[in-house]
C-alpha cells in the first residue's frame, strides 16, 4: 500500500517516503522472507546515513566529536528502533551547512528534517533569535526561505494527491496521550492524570522557548549557536506527550556541539542506556497499556533521564551565561559552528535594550 494515498502513516511524509521506497526496492531483491529483506535493506540505509552523520561530525567537531557520536552506545541501543537517524543526519547537515556560511543551503536542510520527523524545525528558534541579536537580517531570510521552500516542496505534492492521509499526522499527535516516556506517562502509572495536556505541552513549550529567547538575548556575550539548538530540543523532550527511545539520537549529535566534555557524555549515556534497558522490561512484564500496579523501576528511569536532561542543560545555561566556563570557548575561540554569527558584534539594539532594562530597575 502506498502511504497516505492508501494507507495512513504517523510520520511525516519524507519518512514516509523513505519506507515506502525501501519497501519498493526490497520486493526486487530475491529471497522468500520480504520482512527480513526489508528490515535487512532498511538497516543498511540507516547505518549510511550513520556514517554520513560520523562524517559530518568530522567536519563540525573533529575527531574528538566524531568519536563522541560514533562510539556511543545510544546508536547501538535505539539505531534501528525507527527510522530517526535520516532526520538526525539532515539536522546535523543543516549545522554544518550554517557553519559553513550557507543559511540557505541550512535551512533547506532543516526543511527536509523537519518533513523526516517534526522537531529540526525547532532549531529555527534559537537560530533567528541569534541572528536578530547580531543584525544578521539577510542571513535568517535565506534561512528561512529555504526551510519553507524545501519543506514545502516535500509535502505539498502529497497533501494535493492525499490531504486526508497527509493530515494524519497532525491529527494523531495532537490527540494522543500521555505516552511511553515522557513525565505526564510517569505521573498517569502514578495516578496524576493531566487534564487538556496538549494545552499545557504547548504553554510549556512557549514559556519554555520564551525562556531561551530571553537568554540568547540579555547573555552577557551571544551564546553558541549549538548552545541554543541545544536547549530548544531538550525543552521539547522535557514537556513532549511522548519520548520514544529513538529520541535519544536527536540529542546525542547537538550535545557533542554543545558541551564536548566526556563526563557529561557519559553520564547522558548511562541515563538514556538505563532508560531503554527499563522499557523494554516495562513493555516485556506485558504492561504496554497496563493500568494496573505502578512499575516503579520504569518510573525511576524515566526521572532518571529527565533530571540529567535538566543537569546538561544547566550545565550549557552556565556556559552561556558565564563564557569563561565554555569548553568551546578556550583559547579564544567564539563560535566554531556561528557561521556569519561568529565574531560578529551585537546589533545596536541590543546594548540600548540593556541599557532600558537598567534603567526600569533603578530606584
Amino acid at each position: 500500500l502506498i502511504p497516505y494515498l492508501q494507507v495512513d502513516l504517523e510520520y511525516p511524509v519524507l519518512t514516509g517516503g523513505f519506507i515506502w521506497l525501501t519497501r519498493a526496492a526490497s520486493g526486487l531483491l530475491p529471497g522468500d522472507k520480504p520482512l527480513v529483506t526489508f528490515f535487512g535493506l532498511s538497516a543498511l540505509l540507516l547505518f549510511v546515513c550513520f556514517l554520513g552523520l560520523v562524517g559530518v561530525h568530522l567536519r563540525l567537531g573533529g575527531a574528538t566529536g566524531a568519536l563522541m557520536v560514533a562510539a556511543s552506545p545510544v546508536v547501538l541501543a535505539s539505531g534501528l528502533i525507527n527510522w530517526d537517524m535520516l532526520p538526525v543526519l539532515l539536522t546535523s547537515a543543516a549545522v554544518l551547512a550554517w557553519a559553513q556560511g550557507r543559511p540557505g543551503w541550512s535551512g533547506a536542510l532543516l526543511g527536509l528534517g523537519a518533513a523526516a520527523k517534526l522537531y529540526p524545525v525547532l532549531l529555527l528558534v534559537p537560530l533567528g533569535v541569534l541572528c536578530a541579536r547580531a543584525g544578521r537580517w539577510r542571513a535568517l531570510g535565506l534561512l528561512a526561505a529555504g526551510a519553507v521552500g524545501a519543506c514545502a516542496a516535500v509535502n505539498l505534492p502529497v497533501y494535493v494527491v492525499a490531504p486526508a492521509g497527509w493530515l494524519n499526522f497532525w491529527g494523531f499527535n495532537v490527540d494522543r496521550g500521555a505516552d511511553l516516556g515522557s513525565v505526564w506517562y510517569a505521573l498517569s502509572l502514578l495516578g496524576w492524570e493531566v487534564p487538556r495536556l496538549s494545552l499545557v505541552v504547548a504553554l510549556l513549550l512557549i514559556g519554555g522557548g520564551a525562556a531561551i529567547a530571553a537568554l540568547l538575548i540579555w547573555a552577557p556575550r551571544r551564546p553558541r549557536v549549538a548552545q541554543g539548538v541545544f536547549l530548544v530540543v531538550v525543552l521539547f523532550c522535557l514537556v513532549n506527550k511522548v519520548y520514544s527511545p529513538q529520541y535519544m539520537l536527536w540529542l546525542l549529535p547537538l550535545l557533542v556541539l554543545a558541551r564536548p566534555v566526556w563526563r557529561d557524555w557519559a553520564v547522558f549515556t548511562a541515563a538514556e542506556v538505563a532508560y531503554w534497558w527499563a522499557v523494554w522490561q516495562y513493555l516485556g512484564d506485558g504492561a504496554v497499556y497496563a493500568g494496573d500496579g505502578q512499575p516503579r523501576l520504569y518510573i525511576a528511569a524515566i526521572l532518571l533521564r529527565v533530571g540529567v536532561r535538566v543537569w546538561l542543560a544547566s550545565n550549557v545555561v552556565r556556559d552561556a551565561l558565564r563564557p569563561e566556563t565554555d569548553p568551546v570557548r578556550v583559547g579564544g575561540v567564539d563560535d566554531p559552528h556561528g557561521g556569519v554569527l561568529d565574531r560578529a558584534p551585537d546589533a545596536v539594539w541590543v546594548p540600548r535594550l540593556r541599557e532600558l532594562r537598567e534603567a526600569a530597575w533603578l530606584p
